[in-house]
Formats: structure tokens, sequence, C-alpha cells
């Protein structure tokens, strides 16, 4: 495949964190040439100035120098002589994130969309990308991983030129480099890399294993593996402390602290709490190899990066995805009934107990992504409905709905998928296929339940699936599921971090004890009803201070010490409890095999 597009990345100074590109490009007529950096990554919505981390920018041709004007915050306008052209610039990479570029001693982070600048006009042609091995002698064992097909010149695993289609395949294909660890699995004989970077303590071959159950699985949902899915990479950076994903079309780039890895096998195979987590993330990343990456919201037909761009279909994408991301650890085998349970449970609880459930609907949590999910704050409790974990709960009471009728979840998936791959799905996508199933009233109810800021009716749906719900309340402000020694006996109607002097509220409920007696984020609680509230205190004296009486509270507010008057009242119910009912009621899918850890 030839290239017209030349890019060459070198890794000039380590220590400085510096990044050097240089872009090549034969000019296809007179006029003057449009480059410019995305101002967004595709499954990150919100506006992160990728621009902002060039450091400098030149051009020449072999006669010399180019002039060239930036015209905004991320493109740059050259008058060229009609021959080829390269373009000089450096980066600084810095950011610990997915998203973005990363390089330190240890690993080398590089995402193409804060990285390649684009040639407007140009986007269609073939690009390659060649990356030099970093000349510090501490990178002398550098290796390169990154799901972008190599040139015939460049070794496995190794530096050198690697190839894509179109900007777009280039933007969509993270590159790991560094110190890492390969394993290898196989779906329907198409090959999955496990990268893992750094030196950890880990059972490789375990998670190795695990995530091949959990592919396997998720293959399953749509019946096949996507017919242009040649090979799949999961590249995992290992850090001390850190978390989160990012979907690619052939590939995920992970974050993750060694300690999420499992530990070497003991005689205890259990979950821990962290590799679960990290089983759920690799399980949603790679679910998005259909969901997202190939089949989108007609919106992103084609993606527009240099702007936000709007869809009220993410709870279908991202919620649905969370829905299938932790089913299929259980389904898989890896995870037993009851502890799938507590995880959905935790899931409800989390929408249930924030005022914002009554607040924003769906679609327009979806829309509003840009400037609302992803910029929250500490009021997101009563104003930002989670289109992640409330867009799960419609896709549990939808599965439930469906099975109640004969079909299930997967099989609509399995019919957006034929229908829309190549276009997108319009908005009502799924409610039109409700009604090609002779379905109008679930139609109904769907769109009401992504309409409307209401709570998602599980309880009326979920019996379908073998299940029951009912609702108790908290004994503590992180308690989200299983059942409870005692009732919860009064709350403060507040989120807090506490210490052995204080209690700082981080967030408010609107409508609570702490808001009706004008308690605001930020304050410090020094004491209640007379006695000093601490980390062990307060708990304490929850429990035997009494409801619907004034009490005394003293705190500071910032730098002034104030007294308020604070009426207790017991919990609402808000803590979601599952029980299963007949083990036959349960339709297929929930069918999980006998586990054999």
């Amino acid at each position: 495949m030839k290239a017209f597009i030349q890019y060459q990345l070198r890794c000039v100074d380590i220590a400085a964190h510096l990044i050097e590109m240089e872009l090549t490009i034969q000019p296809q007529d007179n006029g003057p040439l449009l480059l410019q950096l995305p101002a967004w990554i595709p499954g990150s919505y919100m506006i992160r100035d990728f621009a902002r981390n060039i450091l400098w920018l030149t051009a020449s041709d072999q006669q010399g120098p180019l002039p060239v004007e930036k015209v905004d915050k991320q493109s740059w306008q050259l008058v060229h002589r009609n021959q080829s052209v390269q373009i000089r610039y450096q980066l600084y990479a810095f950011d610990r994130s997915v998203r973005a570029a990363y390089l330190d001693d240890e690993v080398a982070v590089l995402n193409p969309a804060c990285l390649c600048l684009s040639v407007a006009g140009y986007e269609q042609l073939p690009h390659c990308l060649k990356v030099h091995a970093p000349t510090d002698a501490g990178a002398a064992d550098w290796r390169l991983a990154t799901a972008l097909p190599a040139a015939d010149d460049t070794p496995w695993l190794g530096f050198g030129t690697y190839l894509a289609r179109h900007y777009q395949h280039l933007i969509d294909s993270p590159l790991l480099a560094g110190r890492f660890q390969l394993s290898e699995f196989h779906i329907d004989d198409v090959p999955h890399y496990l990268v893992v970077t750094g030196r950890n303590l880990f059972d490789a071959s375990r998670f190795t294993a695990d995530l091949a159950r959990i592919c396997q699985q998720q293959r399953n949902v749509f019946g096949a593996l996507p017919e242009d899915l040649r090979a799949y990479w999961f590249l995992t950076w290992v850090t001390d402390s850190g978390f989160g994903g990012l979907e690619h079309l052939d590939s995920t780039l992970l974050l993750c602290s060694r300690f999420d890895l499992p530990a070497v096998q003991t005689d205890n195979a259990d979950l821990s709490e962290g590799y679960q987590t990290l089983l759920s993330l690799c399980s949603h990343e790679y679910f998005h190899t259909w969901w997202v990456k190939r089949l989108k919201p007609a919106e992103f037909h084609p993606y527009q990066l240099t702007q936000e761009q709007y869809s009220r279909q993410l709870w279908i994408y991202e919620g649905f995805t969370s829905y299938f991301d932790d089913l299929a650890l259980y389904s898989s085998g890896l995870q037993s009934t009851e502890r799938y349970l507590k995880t959905l449970e935790k899931t409800i609880s989390r929408v249930t107990r924030n005022p914002s459930d009554t607040v924003q609907s769906l679609e327009d949590s979806s829309f509003d992504a840009w400037t609302k999910f992803y910029k929250q704050d500490e009021n997101a409790v009563n104003a930002i409905a989670s289109y992640y974990a409330k867009g799960a709960l419609v896709a549990l009471c939808l599965d439930a709905a469906l099975t109640a009728k004969g079909r299930n979840l997967p099989e609509l998936m399995q019919q957006l998928w034929l229908k829309h791959l190549t276009t997108g799905t319009p908005p009502g996508a799924i409610a039109e296929q409700l009604v090609e199933w002779q379905l109008p009233e679930l139609a109904t109810q769907l769109n009401h339940w992504v309409q409307e800021a209401e709570p998602i009716p599980l309880a009326d749906y979920i019996p379908a699936l073998g299940l029951t719900l009912n609702w108790r309340q908290p004994t503590s402000p992180d308690d989200l599921n299983g059942t409870a020694e005692s009732e919860g006996n009064v709350w403060l109607g507040a989120q807090y971090q506490s210490s052995e002097h204080s209690i700082k509220l981080t967030a408010v409920y609107h409508k609570g004890p702490a808001h009706q007696a004008g308690l605001m984020v930020g304050d410090e609680l020094l004491a209640l009803d007379g006695y000093r509230l601490t980390t062990s205190s307060l708990p304490e004296l929850l429990k035997r201070l009494p409801v619907q009486q004034p009490l005394t509270l003293q705190l500071f507010r910032r730098d002034r010490l104030l007294e308020r008057h604070i009426t207790l009242s017991a919990p609402p119910a808000t803590v979601a409890q599952l029980r299963m009912t007949a083990e036959d009621a349960l339709h297929p899918w929930w069918a999980a095999p006998a586990m054999d850890h």
C-alpha cells in the first residue's frame, strides 16, 4: 500500500516528555494546505484541545522555510510551492490517561489522535507512521505494540513503519511502547493479544484465560466476530494507580493499577474486587468492537473532530455495553450468581439514590455529555443522570420485557447490527424494531424510559428473568448492596470525607437534612449535639441521635465558625436487594455454566 501522507515520530527527550513529529505531503493542487489536530477523541465526549500541547511548528520544502499561519486553536494554514512539504512540530506528552500521549522512562503511550495532524481534503488517502526507536540508553530493550499493520520491513513488535488505510484508521489505532509481557489467545481463529506493561507480580496465564472466556461470551451476543477483524489487541498500561479504558477499532487502551492484576494462583481463586473491576473494563471495551466502533449513532457518520458532535443515543451504546460487560463475567462462569447479583445491586443503587434520577432524562444526559457528564462537579448527584449506569438499567428492563415476549436483547442488537451497520442507528431505531416485532406498547414504554426523568420500573419487569427486587435503607453513605444487620438509622443527606478530626461534605443531596439545614459542599462539620465528629464517632452517633428533632451543629465554612440546626430523618430506601426465584425461570443468556475456578 503506497502511503501518500507520511509521519515520523521520535521520542526526542524522555526526561522532558517531548515527542517530535514530522509530516511529509506532496500537494495535489495549488491551494493552501490546512493542517488540523482533533479537538477530541472518539469514545470520550469532551473537548480535549490536544493542540495545546504543540510547543512549536515549522514548515519547509527543498527551497527552504515556508510561512505557516495559525488560524484557530487547532488549525494551521500553509502556502506551498507545489513540491513536497515537510511539517515539523514538537509536543509535550505527559497526560496520564488513555486519551492522549504520555512519555517517561518506562513507557510511551501514543494516541495518534493527539499527535498526527490531519491534512484537510487528504484524509481518505493512505497514511503511514514511522516510529523511531528511542535513542535513550534506558530504552534500548523497548518493544512496540499496536493494531496497525506493519510494513514488510518492520519486525514483529519492533519500531518501524506502520500502515493505515486512511486518517480515521490511523487515529483509531493507539501504540504502546516500552517493556511489556505478551500473551495470545484465539477467538474463531482470530488472534487476540494481551500486552501488559512493566514489571508486575501477577498470574499472566489466568488473566489470559479469563479474558478469552469473556471475549467468547461477547462474541456470542452478536453471533460472530466482525468480518473485518483480523486481530485484536488489549494494550494494558500498568501503573501504581489509575484506571480507565478507551475503545478503538481493533484494540483497546487500558490503564490499571498493578494490584488490579490477578495474583499468582492460590487455593482461593475468587475474583478480588480490583481484578473483577479490571475484567469488567476489558469486557466493556471489547464489546465496543461491535457496539460503537462499527455500529454507531447515525450522527457520528462521519466523525467531526474539530468540535462537539451531539447524539441523544449514548445511553444505547454506553448503557447497553455497561449491562453486558458485567453480565459476561457471570455468563462465562467467572462469577457466581450471588456475586453477579451483588454487582447488579450496586448499579441499581448508584442510580436510584441520587436525586438526578428524577431531574435529567437519558436522552438529555447523552446530548449534554460534552458539558455535564464529562465535567461533573459537586452537584452532579442532583443534576446528572449517568447514561452508563441508568442506560444499563434500561437494557436490563428491556431484556426482561423481551424475554417475557419470547425474545431477548442480543436478538434485538443483532437486528440493529444487520440493518444499520453501514449508516448508523437513526433516532428511534430500537423503538422501530420493537414495532416491527409487533411490540408497539413496549416501544412506547422504552421511549418513556429514556425521554422522561423518572426511575426505571425494574421491579415490574425483572420477574421475567427469575428475579425479584426489594429495597432497604442504607446504613452508611457507601452502602449499596447486600443484606444489613439492621435498618438505616438516620442520615445526613450528604456525602463526606472523614478524618480523625472532622467531617468534610463533598456532596449535598437536594431536599435532604443537610440541604434543609443550609449546609454546603466544603463545610467542615465539627460537632453535633455537643459531640465531636470524627471518622469513628459519626457512625455511632447516627445510631443514637433522635430523628425529627432539631440538633445543634457546629462547623467551619472556610475560615468562619458557624452554627446551624439540623433535623435528622430516616434514610429513604435506596439500596437494591435482588433475589432469585426459580432457577429454571432464567432465560438462556443468564444460564451461566458451572464455575470451574
